[in-house]
């Protein structure tokens, strides 16, 4: 594998480069912020402008390592930052990795988080060398499943109330892509 850690690269909409400190306020106010980009996740928005800079600082030095891969995802159009997307918890003996992504609520439905996936999934098999990447998707959350179907992954089970939020016990679905899956 080649820890080659976040370096940045553009699709034909967006620029995915490293966060930085500058950042935080506009993905405070663009989606961390917003209860309808949290609901399918194992956290809350953040309701405090501070704690979120502090994420965004820890998120920063962890780019020293070369097995750390974060993403701001840029308009090219405008220069608004309108998500992010990470390739986590590296497993280097398996030579795999998950991958999770928000999205401001503005830019969904525009096919945006596909075409940033796809190249994200390029970069993981083509240029670090995994061999998988898989995500979770909370039940009910069509549209990252959708997503993830459009980038060649594939559903491999259910993970029954693996997550507990806001009093409730959540289902996951499991997807993943193998390097055997893709098509040239």
């Amino acid at each position: 594998m080649n820890y080659i850690g976040t370096q940045n690269f553009e699709t034909k909409r967006c620029f995915l480069r490293r966060i930085k400190l500058s950042d935080y306020t506009m993905m405070y106010e663009n989606w961390a912020k917003y209860d309808e980009v949290c609901r399918y996740y194992p956290f809350n928005p953040v309701d405090d402008i501070e704690i979120y800079r502090d994420k965004v600082k820890h998120w920063i030095s962890n780019y020293e390592s070369g097995s750390y891969f974060h993403w701001v995802i840029e308009w090219k159009e405008t220069g608004e930052l309108i998500g992010t997307i990470n390739l986590g918890n590296v497993e280097e003996a398996c030579h795999m990795c998950d991958t999770c992504y928000m999205l401001s609520p503005g830019f969904w439905n525009k096919g945006i988080m596909t075409e940033v996936l796809e190249a994200v999934l390029d970069y993981a098999f083509d240029r670090v060398g995994f061999n998988r990447v898989q995500a979770e998707v909370f039940y009910g959350n069509d549209a990252s499943s959708a997503v993830l179907k459009k980038c060649g992954m594939v559903l491999e089970g259910i993970a029954r109330q693996k997550y507990y939020k806001n009093g409730e016990y959540i289902d996951t679905a499991l997807w993943a892509i193998i390097v055997g899956d893709r098509l040239y």
